[in-house]
C-alpha cells in the first residue's frame, strides 16, 4: 500500500467538496488551488459538506491511491477558515480516528501546495 508515510507531507482542504470526484477530479482541485501538478511526495486530504466522510489521495509507486473513510456517528473537526493547512502524520492519524484537530499550521494560498 502507501509507503513512508512519515516522509509524506500532507495537505488538508477545509473547503468542503463534492464527493462524487474521483481521483482526476480531485487531481484538478490540486491543480487549481495551487497553480501546480500535485507533490509526488504529498497526501492530500479532503472532507464532504455533512463533514462526516474524507478522502485522502496521494501518489503510489506508480499511480495515484485514494482512500475513503465514513464515521458512522458524530464529525470530522476540520478547521473553519478557507486556507488549506499541512499537518504531521500524527495529526492524520488522530483525524481518522476521529479526534478533534488543534494547532495545524496554515498555509498562504500562493504557497500552499509546491514551496
Amino acid at each position: 500500500m502507501i509507503e513512508n508515510w512519515d516522509k509524506k507531507r500532507i495537505w488538508v482542504y477545509r473547503e468542503g467538496i463534492d464527493f462524487r470526484k474521483q481521483v482526476n477530479g480531485l487531481v484538478q482541485i490540486i491543480i487549481d488551488e495551487s497553480k501546480s501538478t500535485p507533490e509526488l511526495n504529498g497526501i492530500y486530504l479532503f472532507r464532504n459538506h455533512k463533514r462526516d466522510k474524507i478522502k485522502l489521495l496521494t501518489w503510489d509507486r506508480n499511480g495515484f491511491f485514494m482512500g475513503y473513510k465514513r464515521l458512522e456517528r458524530g464529525k470530522y473537526d476540520f478547521p473553519r477558515d478557507k486556507d488549506v493547512v499541512e499537518m504531521t502524520t500524527e495529526e492524520l492519524r488522530d483525524l481518522m480516528s476521529g479526534m478533534p484537530m488543534v494547532s495545524l499550521k496554515t498555509q498562504n494560498r500562493e504557497s500552499k501546495i509546491m514551496s
